[in-house]
This record gives structure tokens, C-alpha cells and sequence, in this order.
């Protein structure tokens, strides 16, 4: 019995993995927006998070990597450089609100993550663009730092803070109506065995690379 609603529990997350990751791929085709400079913004967190708040940490870890891998193969034209910054950007963005939400089930630890993840997303955007857009613009690092601040932190404060509004405005409703509607079950906000200790493994090693790659770029050994 427990074996098979174990079972029942992984289709069910696949399915739904799929169907959020097909959400946020789309909005990445059809609401991409230009707004400072190259850089343009699409509410694929926004489903990130949805899909996070609902079925776990975990959950959204896997959408972070899954959507910009399907944007790399389809419609980028960064190459890996951009699934590589594309994955980043969500994945520190989207792991506070969802981690706030999962210890406890407030509209204020959803807000406390949001604003955290705001300001992560833009500190390590700023580390990994120092990093790497000399490698993918063949800027100088001087020139790559030339654009860390009028650029790269009102683009990601501005993106922050527009899924959090969005965020905030839809995952009630949302989760409202796929409740009702008998699409969501008890059995999908139910986390998996030693979930976090697998979180926790991942953004130790995400912090850690962020800082090693900043360091070596800093003195130049990349």
C-alpha cells in the first residue's frame, strides 16, 4: 500500500513537473519583453515558484535546470553561456520564497522570501556576470564591470520585484482553483524523504562555485 502510493506520488510529480516546466517554456516564447540594455524579461519564475510553493524545494531545483536546458535547445541564442546564466539567475531567485513557504505556510514568509530572493538574484547575478561576460561579450573585465551596476542590478531588481507581484496576485487563486477542480491532491504537497538534505548540498556547492569562479576571475586566472 505504501509502495504504491509512493508510486502514485512520483507520476504525479513528474506530470506536474512537466506541465509547469511547459508553462514556463512557453512564457518564455510569447511574454519575453525588452527592457534595459540586451536584456529582456519573461515571467518563467513565476511558474518556477508556483510549481515550488506547491510540490517542494526539490521541484523547483529540477524547473531551474529543465526550462533554460529546453530554452538552450530550442529558441537561445546564448549558447551555454546563456543556459548557464539563465539557470543561475533562477535558481537563487526562486529557492528563498520557496524554502520560507515550506517551513511555514504564510502569505509573510512568502513575502520574506520574495524580497530575499530579490536581493540574491541580484547580488550573484552581478558576481556571475563579472565573471563571465568577458567570456561571452569579450568585453574587458573593465568594461565588464562598467556595466555591473547600471545595468545588471536595476534589470534584476526590477525583475524581482515584478514576479513577486505576480507571485503574490496568483498562487492563492491558482492553487484555489486546481484544488476545487480535484487536480491537486494531499498527496502533492507531501515532500520527499531527506529533501533537504539534498537542498542543502546544492546550494553549498552553488555558493562555493559562485565565489571560487568571482576569486579566480578577480586575480585573472580566468
Amino acid at each position: 500500500m505504501q509502495e504504491s502510493k509512493q508510486n502514485t506520488k512520483y507520476i504525479r510529480y513528474i506530470t506536474f513537473m512537466a506541465a509547469f516546466s511547459a508553462l514556463a517554456y512557453i512564457s518564455v516564447i510569447f511574454l519575453k519583453i525588452p527592457m534595459i540594455v540586451f536584456l529582456k524579461y519573461e515571467p518563467k519564475d513565476v511558474f518556477v515558484i508556483l510549481g515550488g510553493l506547491i510540490f517542494g524545494p526539490l521541484f523547483t531545483i529540477f524547473l531551474s535546470i529543465i526550462v533554460p536546458f529546453l530554452e538552450l535547445i530550442t529558441v537561445s541564442s546564448t549558447g551555454i553561456i546563456g543556459f548557464i546564466m539563465n539557470a543561475i539567475s533562477t535558481f537563487f531567485y526562486v529557492l528563498p520564497p520557496v524554502l520560507f513557504y515550506a517551513k511555514r505556510r504564510s502569505t509573510k514568509s512568502l513575502l520574506y522570501g520574495l524580497i530575499i530572493g530579490t536581493i540574491v538574484l541580484t547580488i550573484v547575478m552581478i558576481m556571475w556576470n563579472y565573471f563571465l561576460a568577458p567570456i561571452f561579450f569579450g568585453y574587458t573585465r573593465e568594461a565588464a564591470v562598467q556595466i555591473l551596476v547600471p545595468v545588471i542590478l536595476p534589470f534584476n531588481l526590477i525583475k524581482g520585484g515584478i514576479n513577486a507581484v505576480l507571485i503574490l496576485l496568483l498562487y492563492k487563486p491558482v492553487t484555489n482553483v486546481l484544488v476545487k477542480s480535484n487536480i491537486l491532491k494531499k498527496i502533492d504537497f507531501e515532500g520527499f524523504k531527506n529533501e533537504r538534505k539534498i537542498i542543502t548540498s546544492i546550494v553549498a556547492t552553488m555558493l562555493i562555485l559562485t565565489v571560487i569562479f568571482v576569486i579566480l576571475s578577480y586575480f585573472n586566472v580566468v
